[in-house]
């Protein structure tokens, strides 16, 4: 704002004409515009989401268009600026607290950076999304193969489920998604590495689900950092048992465990009878010798379950 405010300064300076500004009804600059004149004409336009208005008096009237061609130029001129902060940021270069407040937006309780991975079609998503943000204050951009979003986001669990109901609506694409909320533009670099690290724990260990809020993968982060020589102890005790189980057991077995060992909602998901299921996780027992039913059995089965499909 201050370098906006700044700039409408230097025009004034430059043409000497009394001009108002406004934005979002809350004026920002005045310079020697008499208000109590009848004829004053408006000029309303938008500057991403926000609706900017020009005061000018009538005796200038041609000027009220080159006026705002200037501020939208500002505006064009401002968000490279922001690209340019923010992939220098992303590179962990030293950049001045001085000089981020300048350029970049004030983070709000709603800032997110959301981390957007896609297999293939990476340049078509990135213009569809520019196409969706042009009016708006969110910042698209490409960074390492995957896509950025920055900026505010009111509904974040409803947005970013928006966002991958359109990759793969427009083009046929799935996408893992992480996002976390930014508290210090400076720790973008961390934030961002947090994000693809996620991402990338999901496509190691094949998970089924592909959007990943600020605490997701906890469990799967602390499986990742167990020493290679315990792994292996691990799946040497576990290998056989879980060689012998079926397509079908092991599918119910994800499901069981995604639906916290609920017997009814597993039961749904996977479409089969509650006797079925129970057969099931029946012969898992026998077959591995651990009841996924009981909470302690879960928690050991789980952890060997988990390094085995990784292997």
């Amino acid at each position: 704002m201050n370098g906006l405010v700044k700039y409408l300064k230097e025009i004034y300076e430059n043409c000497e004409i009394p001009f108002e500004f406004y934005m979002d009804d809350e004026i920002i600059f005045k310079a020697n515009l008499d208000s109590h004149k009848e004829k004053l004409l408006e000029n309303i336009f938008l500057i991403g989401t926000k609706q900017v208005k020009i005061k000018i008096e009538e005796q200038y009237k041609d000027s009220i268009k080159i006026l705002e061609f200037c501020i939208k130029d500002k505006y064009k001129d401002d968000y490279n600026k922001k690209e340019k902060i923010i992939a220098q940021l992303l590179q962990n270069l030293s950049i001045s607290k001085e000089k981020i407040k300048e350029v970049l937006p004030q983070i709000k309780e709603d800032t997110f950076l959301i981390t957007i991975s896609l297999k293939e079609k990476l340049i078509e998503a990135l213009d569809a999304f520019k196409n969706i943000y042009n009016d708006t204050d969110i910042t698209v951009l490409n960074h390492e193969d995957t896509i950025l979003l920055i900026g505010v986001f009111e509904d974040i669990n409803e947005h970013v489920s928006s966002i991958s109901e359109t990759i793969y609506l427009s083009l046929y694409e799935k996408c893992y998604i992480s996002y976390c909320h930014i508290q210090d533009y400076e720790f973008l670099n961390e934030l961002y590495n947090d994000n693809v690290y996620k991402i990338n724990l999901a496509k190691k260990y094949k998970l089924s689900t592909m959007i990943f809020g600020q605490n997701s993968l906890l469990f799967e982060k602390i499986m990742d950092n167990i020493k290679e020589e315990t792994k292996i102890k691990i799946l040497d005790e576990f290998n056989d048992r879980f060689s012998r189980l079926d397509e079908d057991m092991m599918k119910t077995i994800e499901i069981f465990f995604k639906l916290d060992l609920n017997l009814s909602e597993a039961s749904k998901e996977l479409y089969v009878h509650r006797n079925t299921l129970i057969y099931r996780l029946d012969k898992i027992q026998k077959y591995t010798t651990y009841d996924i039913r009981k909470f302690n059995d879960s928690v050991l089965f789980k952890i060997a379950f988990f390094l085995w499909k990784q292997k």
